[in-house]
């Protein structure tokens, strides 16, 4: 039996309070044995609705908390290892490829006349500043 077998059996034994502090810990250390237990604990229903009313109570009790961010996140982590993965009902089916050649259309702007040459515009004189006279 692996670790997280193990784990997921001692849960199915232990009082609501006893499992709280457990899930608490599990919650906390998300190692590869604790990963394995979720996945176990998704398997039996009767204690998945357990570890579930655990978390709950988990989320409820860490409201306010100083590093209620963390917990709620590793919380949630938790839940959604819990939840089955959602499979579809039917295959989703392929969409239809018609094998229709379209025309190409070419779309050019009007024909314009070409604008008149600009003429010269009268250059502006240069103004020279000086510095002033030292008075």
């Amino acid at each position: 039996m692996s670790r997280g077998r193990r784990i997921a059996a001692a849960w199915s034994s232990l009082s609501a309070r006893e499992l709280t502090d457990q899930i608490r810990q599990a919650v906390k250390s998300r190692d590869a044995d604790v990963r394995e237990a979720w996945e176990v604990v998704r398997a039996d229903q009767v204690l998945a609705a357990r570890v579930r009313g655990a978390l709950a109570g988990l989320r409820a009790e860490f409201r306010g908390h100083r590093d209620e961010a963390m917990w709620l996140l590793w919380i949630s982590q938790a839940q959604q290892r819990l939840n089955r993965p959602v499979e579809p009902a039917a295959p989703e089916p392929e969409p239809e490829v018609a094998d229709v050649v379209e025309e190409v259309v070419e779309v050019r702007p009007p024909d314009r006349p070409e604008p008149a040459p600009r003429a010269d515009r009268p250059s502006v004189p240069t103004m020279v500043f000086q510095e002033p006279s030292g008075r």
